[in-house]
Order: structure tokens, then C-alpha cells, then sequence
């Protein structure tokens, strides 16, 4: 669904090629708010143990669907260079596949293991834009993140949950097309997120002793307004 929604915008920006030039001194502000919304797949990137704990025999991450909202704060830096910085909210959840033996019947099947996520993040960006084509022009974004996990049960005593740390840092890339209309600018793109702290809590567990580095991973369709 997010590539057909991608396709389409493009082919939107491609449309407004040759028209009658809309918010012609937009880009000109020093300083802009907007707003964002999208949808999300949640993943892990995961190390396994060297050898599988009893009564485990793998566990393969899956990538969930949630959903982001925030707010855009943009400083003009140059004609092509704008700095970012964009508070958002991640709802979701992160979904483990795992093979092993079920404690309560005794018998090996594969069974889930859901982490329900609730992300607070600040990413800092850099914006690098091509030159405008009627009413559209391309960019590419970079940023670095902190986020911090509202639902993070790092502390709870629970042997039956996988627990995640609550702070985490890494780095986002986006693609992306400005499409000018006759009151706001839409940005959609696509952005890639990439976990860089070691989100596992060694808490002696056989399902944290089988991945003792979990990193987190995301895709994501943005809507941006402006």
C-alpha cells in the first residue's frame, strides 16, 4: 500500500510540472511550522546467541504496523538547506517469531511474542532540496534521533515478557517530493530508521539469552503539511 501511495505521488509532482507556479515565495521564509502523520512498520534488527537456550531453536523478528503524528519546526539555512528539528509520537508494536517448546503444553510449535511500543523521539534534521520545477521539487533528509519508550517494561518482574530499554539513538534517511498547492505545501516520503543502541535487557530469560543485541528498525510513509 505505501508504494502505490508513493507512485501516486509522484506522479502527482510530475503533473505539476508546467503549471501556474503556487506559494512562489514559500521557500523564501527564514522560519516555518507544519505538521505530520503516517503510517509505520516496526521491526528488529537482531543478534543471535551463539548457542540457542533449551527449549528454544530460533526467533525471527516481524515487522509490525503503527502509526506517527508530530511537528515540523523549519529554519532556512540556504536556498537548498533547511535545519529540522520534529518531535514525534510512534504508537506500535514489534512482533517476535519464535520456535520453541511451549511451557504450558510441552510441545515445540512457533508462537508470537508481541512488544507493544510507545515512542517519544526528537530527530534533528538536514533537509537538502533540488531546485523547484513548477510546483514540485525533490529533497532527501538525514537526522539523528533520541527516543525514549513510554511503554518500556525494563523494570517489571515478569519472566513471561521481553523487555526493551527505554532509551535508544540512531539515525534516520528519507526521499521525498514537495508538492506546492494553493494554500499549504505536502511533502510524502519515505523514511528509513536505523537503532544504533542495544535496546535487550539481560534479564536472564531464555528469550534474551537467545538475542542478546535487539536493534531498532523501522520503514515509514510520511505526510508532511506546511
Amino acid at each position: 500500500m505505501r508504494h502505490w501511495l508513493f507512485a501516486f505521488s509522484l506522479t502527482t509532482a510530475v503533473l505539476a510540472v508546467g503549471q501556474t507556479p503556487n506559494l512562489p515565495r514559500f521557500d523564501q521564509k527564514p522560519l516555518h511550522f507544519g505538521f505530520f502523520l503516517g503510517i509505520s512498520q516496526l521491526d528488529f534488527a537482531v543478534q543471535h546467541a551463539p548457542t540457542w537456550p533449551e527449549g528454544i531453536y530460533h526467533v525471527v523478528p516481524q515487522a509490525s504496523p503503527g502509526y506517527l503524528v508530530g511537528i515540523v519546526t523549519d529554519l532556512r539555512l540556504s536556498p537548498y538547506l533547511n535545519l529540522r528539528v520534529n518531535p514525534t509520537y510512534i504508537a506500535g508494536e514489534r512482533t517476535l517469531l519464535i520456535d520453541g517448546v511451549d511451557r504450558a503444553t510441552g510441545i515445540r510449535d512457533w508462537y508470537t511474542r508481541r512488544v507493544e511500543s510507545s515512542l517519544v523521539r526528537l530527530p534533528v534534521e538536514l533537509k537538502w532540496k533540488s531546485e523547484r520545477i513548477g510546483n514540485h521539487r525533490w529533497f532527501v533528509l538525514g537526522a539523528l534521533h533520541t527516543t525514549y519508550d513510554l511503554g518500556s517494561k525494563a523494570k517489571v518482574v515478569d519472566d513471561r515478557l521481553f523487555k526493551l530499554q527505554p532509551i535508544d539513538y540512531g539515525f534516520d534517511l528519507a526521499l521525498g517530493t514537495d508538492l506546492y498547492f494553493e494554500f499549504f505545501k505536502l511533502s510524502p516520503q519515505l523514511r528509513w530508521s536505523f537503532g544504533l543502541g542495544n535496546l535487550g535487557v539481560p534479564d536472564g530469560t531464555k528469550l534474551s539469552q537467545s538475542l542478546p543485541v535487539v536493534r531498532h528498525r523501522s520503514s515509514d510513509y510520511v505526510f508532511t503539511f506546511e
